[in-house]
């Protein structure tokens, strides 16, 4: 072989190998989209039972007995969750999930952590909590993982 031919075929090498490489980055990377999309989807299934759970609950505690109570009626908002004698998963209202804590094991995603908070709010202005009891009330459930980047936030509003 002649030193010419040898360059043309070290130069093919290269190039070769800069191609395998640059095609197992990218199976990589997509096997990482794909790995955080399924938690993602996953995140955001547990999170919604959450909230279809909640939203089963009824919207205060003075609601439990009287459905047609005042709003002077409901809890403060100063004094949203459970009462020392309610223990999850055992609440009878909304705002007893408020600062809830859990965990949730799935067979194919692990292991998620579940919080929650709920606040009253003002129908028009609905990102804004609101210290005075509303006819509304905001539920937001953070879903995290340590196999995701970043959590997943859901929002839901529950009105009486």
């Amino acid at each position: 072989m002649s030193g010419a031919q040898m360059f043309l075929v070290l130069g093919a090498i290269l190039l070769l190998s800069v191609l395998l490489l640059n095609t197992n980055r990218t199976k990589l990377l997509n096997e990482q989209q794909m790995s955080q999309s399924e938690y993602t989807i996953a995140a955001t299934a547990v999170g919604q039972s959450l909230i279809s759970e909640i939203n089963s609950k009824s919207f205060d505690a003075a609601t439990t007995t009287d459905e047609k109570a005042a709003v002077s009626k409901f809890t403060a908002p100063r004094s949203l969750g459970h009462a020392s004698s309610e223990v999850y998963p055992n609440y009878n209202d909304v705002d007893d999930y408020h600062k809830l804590v859990t965990k949730i094991s799935t067979p194919r995603a692990g292991e998620f952590d579940l919080s929650v908070l709920v606040d009253y709010v003002n129908p028009a202005t609905p990102d804004a909590r609101s210290y005075v009891r509303t006819r509304t009330k905001r539920i937001r459930v953070v879903v995290s993982s340590v196999f995701m980047e970043t959590p997943v936030n859901l929002v839901y509003f529950k009105s009486h």
